[in-house]
């Protein structure tokens, strides 16, 4: 895992972090169905979505790579007053525990200070990954229940400022 290099992308990257992002989302998120899968990558968060996020460079996606292969990611979804807000983060399969998911949290987290940004949060759904966040300094702040897909929304914040 010495190989594994974290850098921010930018649009000419884009097409390829889709095909990363649209593995990770169809293999993993057992929780949803393949119908709202589907819907995910096809609509919300297609290509298109990627490429233009990217193309403003606004909002930072973080990819590690393991040589030249993309192999996980971190997505910041909006910034709103100081607060940094993270709408994905993701690990190919065969690359987890290695420590991948824990680099991207600390990219992200210098990226907000360096950018004067005070907090950083993010929303899981999967109840398996509180203890991983909770590693990384983060703190459950609420539940929401029965929210999105009828699942419960785990909320969770960092202040980094």
């Amino acid at each position: 895992m010495n190989n594994i290099k974290i850098i921010q992308i930018d649009e000419k990257q884009a097409e390829e972090f889709f095909k990363l992002y649209k593995t990770v989302v169809e293999s993993d998120f057992k929780e949803w169905t393949n119908k709202s899968k589907k819907q995910w990558v096809e609509q919300e968060y297609n290509v298109d979505y990627w490429k233009k996020l990217l193309s403003e460079n606004k909002l930072p996606v973080f990819v590690a790579f393991d040589n030249e292969e993309m192999v996980g990611y971190l997505a910041v979804e909006s910034i709103t007053y100081g607060v940094v807000y993270i709408g994905w983060v993701g690990v190919l399969k065969e690359y987890r525990k290695k420590g991948i998911a824990s680099r991207l949290m600390t990219e992200i987290e210098k990226w907000t200070k360096v950018n004067k940004f005070h907090k950083l949060e993010f929303e899981t759904q999967i109840k398996t990954l509180l203890p991983f966040f909770e590693e990384q300094g983060f703190i459950l702040e609420g539940i929401r229940k029965n929210s999105w897909q009828k699942l419960d929304n785990y909320m969770f914040g960092k202040s980094v400022g």
